[in-house]
């Protein structure tokens, strides 16, 4: 049974799981390297980013997950440098292909050192679309 279908469909225990969404969005210039057998042009990508986090309980007298300002701003602080420049040169993939795959997990992994420690909170995926249509999802 998938814990995220309200009804049941067997007697396997379902630990109730909640999950935290955000978005936002760069815009940058990259070109793959050996795409086909070369480097393709340097094309730029109004990238969006979805973060998903979950945890089983709620914190404090609020009673959120993860405070959804605080997890923006983690995830701004990650994404801004990102922003308006050529991927290729940036320090994360001089060496690394800027994929939409590769730059999911690089903001995952920034994202996760940025959330609070102790939280009993998981990344659970990174999603970073290239095109409305077309997106690389990372599952630590």
């Amino acid at each position: 049974m998938n814990r995220r279908n309200c009804h049941l469909s067997s007697t396997a225990p379902v630990v109730p799981m909640y999950q935290v969404i955000i978005e936002s969005s760069f815009s940058s210039a990259h070109a793959l390297r050996h795409y086909h057998g070369r480097t393709e042009p340097l094309h730029g990508h109004n990238f969006r980013v979805q973060v998903v986090v979950e945890g089983k309980r709620l914190q404090n007298k609020v009673k959120y997950l993860l405070d959804f300002v605080r997890l923006r701003k983690a995830l701004q602080a990650v994404v801004k440098p990102l922003d308006h420049v050529n991927l290729n040169e940036a320090p994360p993939f001089r060496r690394e292909n800027p994929s939409a795959e590769n730059l999911a997990r690089f903001i995952c992994e920034e994202l996760a050192r940025r959330l609070p420690a102790g939280r009993q909170v998981r990344l659970e995926s990174v999603t970073v679309w290239e095109t409305p249509e077309m997106a690389a999802r990372y599952l630590p």
